[in-house]
Order: C-alpha cells, then sequence, then structure tokens
C-alpha cells in the first residue's frame, strides 16, 4: 500500500449535493483513487445532522443549493468545527469561477473551490491537497487537546500530596483565598486549623519512611473523619496538617473542637506494621471574621499562622488566635 493510498483510507468526505447525479459521479471519482469513507447528503441540513454525529476532513459542497447554499453551511460548519474542536477542510463546488467568486467564498471560510466544468481534471489534486492539511489541522488540534490536559493534570499533580492525596499547601492557599473573597462579600468567617506531629521525625528514624507514611496517611483520615463533610482538609507540610473550616454568620468554632481533634490525633494510638504507635503534637486554630480584621491575602494568613505554630510550645496542646488580635491568656488555653 502507497504513501497515498494509506492516506486516502484515513480520510473521511462528505458529499453535499441536491443532484444526486452530480454527487454519485464525485463518489465514484474518489472511490476510484481509493478512497473508502465518502458519505453523501442531499442538502445542507442533512450534512449538518451528519457532521453532529461524526466529523470528516473534507466537505465537498455545492455552492447553489436550495434552501440554505454553500456559504451558510461553511459558516455553521466553523461554528460546529469550534465546538467539536475539529477541523472540516471545506470546499465548494461551483460553476462561478470569477475574480468576485473566489474572493467572497475564501472570505467566509471556504478553504478551496472547484468549477464544476473542471472536475475530471482537478478534483482529485484539491483533494489530496485538502487531505494533507486537514490531517495536519486535526494532528495538531489533538495535540494542542494532549497538553492542555497535560497541564491541568500537572496542575492538579502540583496540589495535591502524593503520600495522602490530599491537597497541599498550593492547594489550601487557593481555597483560603477564595474563602477570603466570598467573606469580604457576604461576612461569615474562616477557621484554619494546624496540626503539628512533634514525634513523627523520631518515628521515622526508627522505623524509616514506609512507617512514617502510614501514619500520616491514618492520621489523615482521622482528621478527615472528625470534621465536617465541606471542610478542607491538607498536608501543609513534612509533618503538618490543615483543616479549612468556612461559615455564614457568627464563628461558632471553639475549644471542643480542639480538645475533639486532639483526642482523635493524639489519645488514641495508631495500627501500624510495627505495632501500636502513638503520635505527639499540637493543634492551632486560627480564625477571622469580619467582626475583626480581616487577612489581606491567603498567603499573608498561612506565614502568620505557620509562624506562631513554629513558636507553640511541645507542651502546650493547642491554642487559639483571633487574626490581628494579640491572644488574651483565654485565647490560648493550656491543657
Amino acid at each position: 500500500m502507497t504513501l497515498a493510498t494509506h492516506m486516502s483510507t484515513d480520510t473521511s468526505i462528505l458529499i453535499v449535493d441536491d443532484a444526486k447525479f452530480s454527487s454519485a459521479i464525485i463518489q465514484r471519482l474518489l472511490q476510484k483513487a481509493g478512497f473508502r469513507d465518502v458519505r453523501v447528503a442531499d442538502n445542507a441540513i442533512d450534512a449538518l445532522n451528519s457532521l453532529k454525529k461524526r466529523p470528516v476532513h473534507l466537505l465537498l459542497a455545492d455552492w447553489l443549493m436550495p434552501g440554505m447554499d454553500g456559504l451558510e453551511l461553511t459558516r455553521l460548519v466553523r461554528e460546529l468545527d469550534r465546538r467539536q474542536g475539529t477541523f472540516t477542510y471545506v470546499m465548494l463546488l461551483t460553476a462561478k469561477e470569477n475574480d468576485e467568486a473566489m474572493q467572497e467564498a475564501f472570505a467566509k471560510g471556504v478553504d478551496d473551490f472547484v468549477g464544476k466544468t473542471n472536475l475530471k481534471t482537478q478534483l482529485l489534486a484539491r483533494v489530496h491537497a485538502g487531505q494533507r492539511l486537514s490531517q495536519l489541522h486535526n494532528r495538531l488540534l489533538t495535540r494542542e487537546r494532549q497538553l492542555k490536559e497535560q497541564f491541568r493534570t500537572i496542575t492538579r499533580m502540583n496540589r495535591l500530596d502524593t503520600t495522602t492525596g490530599l491537597g497541599n499547601s498550593q492547594y489550601i492557599e487557593a481555597r483560603l483565598t477564595r474563602a477570603l473573597q466570598q467573606m469580604r462579600s457576604r461576612s461569615g468567617f474562616i477557621g484554619l486549623i494546624l496540626v503539628r506531629l512533634d514525634n513523627l521525625g523520631k518515628l521515622e528514624q526508627q522505623h524509616g519512611q514506609g512507617l512514617k507514611n502510614e501514619l500520616i496517611r491514618q492520621a489523615c483520615a482521622r482528621l478527615q473523619e472528625h470534621c465536617r463533610p465541606l471542610d478542607e482538609t491538607a498536608r501543609l507540610g513534612d509533618h503538618i496538617l490543615g483543616v479549612l473550616i468556612q461559615g455564614s454568620g457568627h464563628n461558632v468554632t471553639s475549644h471542643s473542637l480542639l480538645r475533639r481533634l486532639d483526642e482523635a490525633l493524639f489519645t488514641k494510638a495508631y495500627s501500624t506494621s510495627a505495632g501500636y504507635l502513638s503520635l505527639d503534637g499540637c493543634l492551632q486554630l486560627e480564625l477571622a471574621d469580619v467582626a475583626q480584621s480581616i487577612p489581606a491575602s491567603a498567603s499573608s494568613m498561612l506565614e502568620e499562622a505557620m509562624s506562631r505554630l513554629d513558636a507553640l510550645p511541645q507542651e502546650q496542646r493547642y491554642g487559639q488566635f483571633f487574626w490581628h488580635n494579640t491572644p488574651s491568656k483565654d485565647d490560648t488555653p493550656e491543657e
């Protein structure tokens, strides 16, 4: 099989002509040249319905047809191409062969046209040129879709923690940015809970990376279990987890939430491949609402929250801070 024959068998063509005798002649010429996927429509409406079901590489349409002519059909095909993400090479068949007709056709999106008096001498050469351009254009469109999907995948992966499958710091910052925007326009409150796993590094030294990952995954599962379904749970660092809480009205978070999470994460032992092990750490709740000073940005809120978490003594199991307020004695309770 020659390259030209192979290209012919891979090329789909739709002929649109209200004169069945004319479309039969064109179909016979194409099939004799090796084209196998050749369809025929008697009018523009049937052609559009056929293209919606299955696109083609080339459309050969009569310029003058009753109801809808070839130029209007071309316009609708271009719209369909945009919606379907395909490219159709449009060639009009016409008795109009003057320069004005050519300029009008090209201006309205036609790729080529052949005079009906020259079908036998010019059609196949024009079709072969059209099929090369159509296949190239469609390969480029396919590659563009693949690159976009790869970009979306990379973007998603860049916001995911590979160990837990939860969002990472970039993910939570993006969600926090959106939450701050909503709070400014609709009021409400934001709570950011940070969890520091203090003995995770020591356990890794004793039992290895695999055990560390077991503990992190189990800790994240417990965190999700004890939070509301709509709360955003993430891993913000090697030994830091986070939960983003958002609500309307007044802030309803309290010390009881921290105590509940403290019990779930640090009181109950974890069943691991190395036996039952316990995690030590602390929790911190950052609160922002319309009654307080709203953070200027998600990054500034995260930065200050992480700084305060880092300064929280290990003997203090949890702390609570109102954004931009100096925490009082009641805001940082001892265990």
